[in-house]
């Protein structure tokens, strides 16, 4: 939840966004009853926001559940577009994909979350299926980036997210996950093995400018096409050559 001791701060504002940060952590629909429990809310508060926001074209409702609308993908699109790293990271991403031939991207932590800045894929493939669990514990640019940050704002995402199982090769305990992230920090690279979906792997590689982690960059696949020397240093050295030039770059 919002800190709402701020006396600058409007509360229904506050609760509205909270409702919305919930439907998208949930990846997927909720009901009103769920939702006010989640949240702490009373329920007809939980239902006055949701209407609220289905009537502003930025939830919808299915039968009895409601889920994040296409509203706000202008709104994403307008910020990303007027973004000076999502402009830099572009051109070195598409690039990143067309000497791989794997689907690569830039993710960014905001307020404990991944975001897929952007990601590119090769044209001979779909995109289904390679967008990044918004839990920064089990996709590997997300652990490149906790590997990054202090140990008290792991310590306060970890106790937000509580640290879900996508497969059973999740690090879902805080004590295995920091044992990861430690090893991530000496070498710099952090591998993915099916840990936010089965069949899927990936490589990142942080992106530190100013002595602070802002991001990763990845590269993802399949695991018939992400082994042996390919996924344990072929790409991840051209992950690393890719960061080079990008951060020169920013």
């Amino acid at each position: 939840m919002f800190d709402s001791n701020h006396q600058r701060t409007v509360n229904a504002t506050q609760t509205s966004f909270t409702v919305v940060e919930a439907l998208a952590e949930r990846d997927g629909r909720i009901g009103v009853t769920e939702l006010a429990s989640l949240l702490d809310i009373p329920k007809s508060t939980a239902y006055k926001h949701l209407i609220t926001l289905c009537e502003l074209g930025y939830v919808r409702k299915r039968g009895h559940e409601y889920e994040l609308g296409i509203g706000f993908t202008d709104l994403g699109e307008t910020a990303r577009a007027n973004d000076h790293l999502y402009i830099t990271a572009k051109q070195h991403i598409d690039r990143l994909v067309s000497v791989t031939d794997q689907p690569a991207g830039i993710v960014v932590e905001q307020r404990g979350y991944a975001v897929d800045l952007y990601r590119s894929w090769p044209t001979s493939r779909s995109p289904e299926g390679w967008t990044n669990s918004r839990y920064l514990h089990c996709s590997a640019p997300g652990k490149a980036i906790l590997a990054g940050l202090p140990d008290d704002r792991v310590t306060e995402i970890i106790e937000r997210t509580d640290l879900p199982a996508k497969t059973d090769r999740t690090l879902a305990t805080p004590s295995a996950l920091r044992e990861k992230l430690n090893r991530i920090a000496e070498r710099g690279i952090a591998f993915e093995r099916g840990e936010q979906r089965d069949g899927r792997r990936a490589v990142a590689v942080p992106v530190n400018r100013e002595g602070r982690v802002i991001g990763a960059v990845y590269v993802a696949g399949s695991t018939d096409r992400m082994k042996s020397k390919r996924f344990e240093e072929d790409i991840p050295g051209i992950i690393i050559s890719t960061v080079k030039q990008f951060v020169s770059d920013i």
